[in-house]
């Protein structure tokens, strides 16, 4: 089990009686959970009768738990995708994590020797299991991008894959300088974000499937223009857009003004900063977004835009069938 430190559960429980078997609402902090589907089951010991629909009962809490326990958003970090393809990813990261960490939690729940249940959120899941399959190698395993996307935020997750792609195969063409990195990672993004991740929680795992090899051959091209592209010109931040452009033009205006120093700096020196910075390739842009980020469900600061309300049917984020 991986304790992540955020625990956004008010600790009010709703039992309904709706088709979803459990959902997190991130405005309030509450959990809803079936009545019929998931608490009836959890008697506090395994049943000869019913096992398989007591383990599909822990998997949603598992479920639920997981999306409580990290924040969503991160309105400063040019690199979060604050959409609803972010909402089909988190649907994804936590499926994932509920048959990932299924037999330890169920262990230590009570419930020793119950079979993994089938994935529920199909079409995210399998989307999102080939995602990091792909993300995943040497330098960042599988064990270490789940752990890592389950503490979140969010709206990060994509962010988390590409930091694993360039561990992973491209380490030694991309420099480390932040404004490479983020660079980088911005375009290894684009080729993640499919138009299909805000459908793919209520949709079949054929689909999930056919979605992540859609990305598969976009990530593989991808990577191979960046490669091309250090090869060609080692100093030159790949070309990319950043997803989250508010973090990208917040940054950039907190940057002193040229022609209004907040410091007594001679033109000399302001002439040796800037030079220093065309040597290092620090483009405005870049090098502005290396602002600490703010995290939470997209209610801070006034005017930012934020998360799309999770479950436009249902509020909040569900598991199970309708």
């Amino acid at each position: 089990m991986r304790p992540t430190g955020v625990d956004r559960w008010n600790r009010q429980l709703y039992a309904t009686d709706t088709k979803r078997w459990g959902g997190f609402d991130p405005k309030t902090g509450s959990i809803r959970l079936s009545e019929d589907g998931v608490l009836r089951h959890l008697t506090g010991s395994v049943s000869k009768v019913d096992a398989a629909e007591q383990a599909q009962a822990l998997a949603t809490v598992l479920h639920e738990l997981t999306h409580a326990g990290m924040e969503t958003d991160a309105p400063n970090e040019p690199n979060a995708v604050r959409s609803l393809h972010s909402q089909g990813a988190m649907e994804g990261i936590a499926e994932l994590r509920a048959l990932n960490d299924f037999i330890p939690f169920s262990v230590s729940a009570g419930y020793p020797g119950l079979r993994l249940p089938a994935p529920q959120r199909a079409g995210a899941y399998a989307a999102m299991d080939s995602l990091v399959t792909q993300a995943s190698g040497p330098a960042k395993d599988r064990y270490a991008l789940i752990r890592e996307a389950v503490h979140g935020p969010g709206v990060m997750h994509f962010d988390q894959l590409s930091d694993g792609v360039v561990r992973n195969r491209l380490a030694e063409v991309v420099p480390h300088r932040t404004e490479d990195q983020l660079a980088v990672r911005a375009a290894l993004i684009q080729t993640m974000t499919h138009d299909h991740w805000p459908t793919l929680p209520d949709v079949s795992a054929g689909t999930g499937t056919a979605v992540a090899e859609d990305i598969r051959r976009r990530l593989n091209a991808k990577v191979e223009e960046i490669r091309h592209h250090y090869q060609a010109h080692p100093r030159q931040p790949f070309p990319a857009d950043f997803p989250n452009q508010h973090a990208v033009s917040l940054a950039a205006q907190s940057q002193p003004s040229p022609s209004a120093p907040t410091t007594a700096v001679t033109e000399s020196k302001q002439q040796e900063v800037a030079t220093m910075r065309f040597l290092d390739g620090q483009a405005p842009a870049a090098h502005a977004t290396r602002v600490a980020p703010s995290l939470g469900d997209g209610s801070r600061g006034a005017g930012a835009p934020g998360v799309p309300p999770v479950g436009r049917a249902t509020p909040g984020l569900d598991r199970g069938a309708d």
